[in-house]
């Protein structure tokens, strides 16, 4: 039986697309998925408040006591030396796209 399907303008073998869910948190998860019979695999979404929330918080943890001495400022490496929010996301895109042949669809809520 062929259940080709077109989605997204992609033709998949399957009309399968899990949701975001906490699932695809993890690599061997999409991959079981895959092995199951998934078409496609939607990521959890990235939102654009914790985005700002995740910068905020380590401000605050960078600078925290830094008023103290005033060789405080150079404990920590400057913020963009941090991975956060989206370069994990992104790097999370690219590990999972790796492990599967199935299109993996980034979901962003702005």
């Amino acid at each position: 039986m062929d259940l080709t399907t077109t989605y997204l303008g992609m033709e998949l073998r399957t009309p399968l697309v899990p949701s975001a869910s906490p699932l695809s948190d993890e690599i061997s998860n999409i991959r079981r998925m895959e092995d199951e019979g998934a078409a496609a695999i939607v990521l959890h979404s990235l939102f654009e408040e914790q985005l700002g929330l995740e910068e905020e918080e380590l401000q605050f943890h960078l600078m925290q006591g830094s008023e103290s001495f005033a060789e405080a400022l150079s404990y920590f490496p400057e913020p963009p030396d941090f991975s956060t929010g989206p370069e994990e996301y992104l790097n999370h895109i690219f590990k999972a796209k790796h492990e599967v042949d199935i299109p993996v669809i980034a979901s962003l809520n702005g």
